[in-house]
């Protein structure tokens, strides 16, 4: 009996999208986050289209690397804070974080690691990276970040968890600590120092220079490069045990009360009122 084959079908290839711009050059795709009107911030949808857009990079053999970037004056704000304070205001959960919603997928599910890729990736950083457009941009082997960018997290000033295990293991932890407790943001310049990003350039450069970086890589064997990134992933990843509970005490922290009073802090533009409960 022949064995069945799932050769790459390239009509598979995401279009018709709506928050994401998805572009192949030669060897090398681009990915654009397009919510240029709320900074770049994700919700259910935009991670819905994310996903599609790695899922095709990783099945594609013709794409060797990709790039990350975003529209506008922003590399992606995080979570789309307003979104997640109009559910909660409905009484409803937003569609990923809803176990009922064919759209459940705690965290969003549109980082590079949701689907395993394990293709390199370059981050054209062109404006500010919060939250989970930072783990999205740490997630990315090679970075080049905008001269006037800055990187935060954010996520505690919304009464939220997000994945600072990961900040912690990608970045030096003093850094890492200073973003998931302070709330503190990191200069281009900064990121430069400790070896955060690769290159930093005026914001009209970025994307070329990112593109330079996806060329060097496309010059060097696919196959070797996937291995290497799969190294990188391996030596990086934790523990099952740990990343399950990440997973639980962030959903519990963020279904607390202070973690409704986060969003709707945030969406009605005041210094929310924490009552630790």
């Amino acid at each position: 009996m022949p064995k069945p084959e799932s050769p790459y079908n390239p009509a598979s290839a995401p279009k018709d999208l709506t928050f994401i711009r998805y572009e192949k050059k030669n060897h090398v795709a681009i990915v654009t986050i397009n919510r240029p009107e709320v900074r770049n911030a994700l919700h259910t949808y935009a991670y819905r289209e994310l996903r599609a857009c790695w899922q095709d990079i990783g099945r594609d053999p013709d794409i060797y690397v990709g790039i990350l970037t975003g529209t506008g004056q922003a590399f992606c704000a995080g979570r789309d804070i307003k979104f997640l304070a109009q559910h909660r205001a409905a009484g409803t959960r937003t569609p990923h974080e809803d176990p009922n919603s064919p759209d459940f997928h705690w965290g969003g599910g549109g980082q590079p690691q949701d689907v395993n890729l394990e293709k390199p990736l370059v981050a054209a950083i062109n404006g500010l990276a919060v939250g989970v457009g930072l783990n999205m941009a740490l997630q990315c082997q090679l970075r080049v970040m905008a001269d006037d960018a800055w990187l935060g997290d954010q996520h505690t000033v919304v009464g939220r968890l997000g994945s600072p295990h990961e900040m912690y293991n990608a970045m030096p932890r003093t850094a890492a600590a200073y973003l998931s407790l302070c709330n503190g943001r990191l200069t281009a310049q900064e990121c430069l120092q400790w070896a955060i990003v690769n290159r930093v350039v005026p914001k009209e450069q970025v994307l070329d220079s990112a593109l330079q970086l996806a060329e060097m890589v496309c010059a060097g064997s696919p196959l070797a490069a996937q291995g290497v990134v799969r190294m990188y992933r391996m030596t990086a990843a934790f523990p099952p045990s740990l990343s399950t509970y990440a997973r639980h005490l962030d959903q519990e922290i963020a279904e607390t009360d202070d973690g409704e009073e986060g969003a709707r802090a945030f969406a009605e533009k005041r210094k929310p009122v924490w009552q630790l409960r």
